[in-house]
């Protein structure tokens, strides 16, 4: 009872914030709704540059390092994956739920660096996903006048 109760909200939120978005967009500032719509929570994450790299930080508390999917294409990184930290076959009530759970899925877009794309440095420690791509310097060819 209480799961389909829990289902029926979730469906309500989407829907509401369908009409939301539709609204927002016919006004001069629309709102900005981050893929609230879908079902999957966003983890958060800091992205900052230094003088050598360009570095991710995602805040990935009580994931277990196998349960986490890195992938890449030309514009963006792609972080996803699942985090359960209640098990299944027990009966549990909720006085207060405020951790997201299940599964996760975050996208960063590259900025406009050369970046050595091939070889990030990736390291997972105390729940907290570090990745970091260097910095290249840009090569430009000189084109010679015939």
């Amino acid at each position: 009872m209480q799961e389909k109760i829990f289902s029926n909200l979730q469906g309500i939120r989407r829907e509401m914030l369908k009409i939301l978005g539709e609204v927002s967009s016919l006004t001069k500032s629309p709102l900005a709704i981050e893929d609230a719509i879908d079902d999957v929570w966003h983890p958060k994450c800091d992205v900052y540059q230094t003088d050598t790299e360009w570095v991710i930080l995602v805040e990935l508390a009580g994931v277990n390092k196998d349960e986490i999917n890195i992938s890449l294409s030309q514009e963006y990184l792609r972080i996803s994956g699942q985090r359960n930290l209640h098990g299944e076959n027990c009966h549990t009530t909720y006085h207060s739920m405020e951790i997201d759970t299940g599964r996760f899925d975050r996208r960063i877009f590259f900025p406009d660096l050369c970046l050595d794309k091939e070889n990030p440095r990736v390291q997972y420690t105390n729940g907290i996903l570090r990745i970091a791509f260097t910095i290249q310097a840009r090569v430009e060819r000189i084109i010679p006048i015939e």
